[in-house]
């Protein structure tokens, strides 16, 4: 075990290097008039997916086989993981840098290699939002994910609503409420709702702060003001991933992978 944690740490500070070596000399936007950080930077989530799915080049061109001879996808992989975590440049901890390299292995299997379906279930967004509540400032976190028509067409959807704004009355739960031993009677009491006065004490926690939050748009006791931050949460079999957009100057910028971790 402990030599093939050493032989991952291995491969991961080889293929670091090389993909610092790259960032400060690579032919083909070296040569462009063009600043190389523009075409380093991520600039888009779209993009970051085609990179990371080993489609375009950093000019957003399809990968051909001279590109691949120079920057295989393993090494080209590095180039979106955030080089400023302090994970990284801790010497005294190379947890992270051998979990970076066992995912990035796993992602480059040549049996198996894995990319990222937008609309195959792997991907949720979370938008951090800056609102107005009954004339009140304040925040909540809107969980999107990706919707697939029938008719091939898709669409982004509203998947929960976190705020503690949103907390149902304790004392009404308590009167409305669906009894725990309600599947014995095949959930007869569901008749109940006919005459609730306010049926989303009946929901679920996460369902409930959405129907409210719909609500409020709808009667104008809520606006959205901003949206002060946007996480994407991608899974794999084993292994999920977290992107999020750094704004600096740097070649490694825009989306970029800012933590991995394995289930």
């Amino acid at each position: 075990m402990k030599k093939s944690k050493l032989c991952l740490f291995l491969i991961f500070s080889i293929t670091f290097q090389f993909a610092s070596i790259g960032q400060s000399n690579i032919p083909e936007i070296d040569k462009l008039q063009t600043p190389k950080e523009y075409y380093l930077q991520v600039k888009q989530f779209g993009e970051f997916i085609d990179r990371f799915n080993y489609k375009t080049d950093w000019k957003g061109n399809l990968i051909t086989e001279e590109f691949a001879s120079k920057f295989p996808r393993n090494a080209y992989l590095f180039y979106l993981i955030n080089h400023e975590d302090q994970r990284l440049t801790n010497s005294n901890d190379s947890t992270y840098r051998v979990t970076c390299t066992e995912f990035i292995a796993f992602i480059t299997n040549h049996q198996q290699p894995k990319e990222i379906s937008l609309y195959g279930g792997q991907v949720k967004a979370e938008a951090l939002v800056n609102i107005v509540c009954y004339g009140n400032d304040a925040q909540i976190k809107v969980e999107m994910i990706p919707d697939a028509l029938p008719d091939r067409s898709a669409r982004w959807v509203i998947n929960g609503v976190e705020s503690s704004l949103f907390a149902s009355n304790a004392d009404s739960i308590k009167k409305h409420f669906i009894a725990p031993n309600s599947h014995e009677a095949s959930f007869i009491n569901l008749k109940k709702l006919n005459e609730a006065d306010n049926a989303i004490y009946y929901l679920s926690g996460p369902i409930a702060n959405t129907m409210i939050f719909i609500k409020g748009l709808e009667h104008k006791t809520i606006q959205i003001k901003s949206i002060e931050k946007v996480t994407f949460s991608i899974i794999f079999s084993g292994w999920i991933i977290t992107v999020e957009e750094f704004n600096r100057s740097s070649n490694n910028s825009g989306w970029l992978i800012s933590n991995i971790q394995k289930l």
